[in-house]
């Protein structure tokens, strides 16, 4: 399980997900760590036993953006290939809309 431990300059601190100080480490469920880990990227947190992250397979191997991949993969994706989109406004799948336009331009430009 993961532990959760206060280094910061006060000896204790308030958040919204509870009280700690720094000589008494937290254990948390990897589950609570992972809706709140946000909270706790902070240089002041020390976090051990925890997993580097979410698991996934993005990449199936032809290295084209599909539902797998990661909004921000995807738009880094459509960027090298001189699409400019907004992460913020856009939707996974209005970004995958753009990968099959700028795939299907691709295939026009090789027909020509």
């Amino acid at each position: 399980m993961p532990t959760i431990l206060w280094r910061g300059p006060e000896r204790t601190v308030r958040t919204k997900y509870g009280h700690y100080d720094r000589h008494t480490p937290i254990e948390v469920s990897q589950a609570w760590l992972d809706e709140r880990r946000g909270a706790f990227k902070d240089t002041h947190w020390q976090i051990t036993d925890d997993y580097e992250g979410v698991t996934f397979t993005q990449d199936d191997g032809d290295g084209l953006p599909d539902t797998n991949w990661l909004k921000a993969d995807i738009q880094t994706w459509l960027a090298d290939h001189g699409v400019e989109m907004s992460g913020v406004r856009a939707t996974k799948a209005k970004m995958l809309e753009s990968v099959d336009e700028v795939l299907a331009a691709e295939v026009t430009t090789e027909e020509d």
